[in-house]
């Protein structure tokens, strides 16, 4: 069988290839088999002090508040026990007049989060299997240490320190915006890319993509065509005016130092770009070191 990596806002984990993401949000995954959504992830911070019957009554709660599922405690399949025998684990199940579940809620204390994951329908041998090979590849990410972002076709790894703002994902077209104290990154992914550069350059595409933040960056470009592409940067030529960087130092949101980095490649017939925002100067080779890591899987 054939597995695919997934990683999301500080977890990774294998899935079947047959498997995708149907359903996303800030610390949420929603997989379906191809047919029908199937496996939900959710994840929270709990600290270092964990009791678990409280937690779980917690979450029972949340759960019955929200849909009227009625959730009970029971003992979980022997297949998960191995994989999962590293946590502190509570199996539970529930049942409607439409559908009925299964899952387990459980405590990581290096990472210091609860993850509740639920398994909708029949859990037959397919879904036992995904099942077994999510817990067994799940791993809770440091914040200290480089953290990987793979969705779709996209795969980045950024500073573990940095936090996801937002994002959105819409045919053709996705962004992710991830920010810490000081920095903004924004990555971007559009395709079919020659459809899109059919009729302009890749000048032209990013020069309107990107027309305010060049305007309020006060940023510059460089062109350059290849064989197999082209890429665009913005660069500041100057500094940001005294104006600007005294609101910086009063807003920590204010980043007045900017840089734009915009790819496309016929091999993977997308345009990526990379846009950094920063309340200090940015080196000149930001843009491109982040791109070492992004890439079209």
């Amino acid at each position: 069988m054939d597995f695919k990596n997934i990683a999301w806002d500080g977890i990774s984990f294998e899935i079947p290839s047959n498997f995708e993401v149907s359903g996303i949000d800030k610390k949420f995954l929603q997989l379906d088999n191809g047919e029908y959504p199937c496996i939900e992830l959710r994840w929270y911070d709990a600290g270092r002090t964990y009791k678990e019957k409280t937690y779980f009554r917690q979450l029972a709660k949340k759960i019955e508040s929200a849909s009227g599922l009625k959730i009970e405690s029971t003992v979980m399949p022997s297949s998960w026990k191995g994989p999962l025998k590293k946590y502190d684990t509570t199996g539970f199940y529930w049942q409607s007049d439409l559908a009925t579940g299964r899952g387990v809620m459980f405590y990581c204390k290096n990472a210091a989060k609860v993850m509740l994951v639920q398994f909708i329908g029949k859990c037959d041998d397919q879904i036992d299997d995904a099942a077994v090979k999510l817990f067994s590849s799940l791993k809770f990410h440091d914040s200290d240490a480089e953290r990987i972002w793979q969705i779709y076709d996209m795969k980045a790894a950024l500073p573990g320190s940095m936090d996801l703002d937002s994002f959105e994902f819409k045919p053709g077209r996705f962004n992710i915006t991830l920010t810490d104290q000081t920095e903004t990154v924004e990555l971007f992914r559009f395709s079919p890319a020659d459809v899109i550069l059919k009729d302009c350059t890749l000048g032209d595409f990013s020069r309107e993509l990107f027309k305010e933040d060049i305007k309020t960056l006060g940023l510059s470009i460089a062109e350059l065509e290849y064989g197999k592409g082209a890429t665009c940067m913005f660069g500041q030529e100057k500094s940001p005016s005294t104006a600007k960087l005294a609101l910086a130092k009063l807003n920590s949101k204010r980043r007045p130092y900017g840089q734009i980095e915009i790819r496309y490649t016929q091999e993977s017939n997308r345009i990526l770009a990379v846009m950094v925002k920063s309340r200090q100067y940015i080196p000149e080779d930001r843009a491109k070191n982040i791109f070492r890591n992004y890439e079209i899987i």
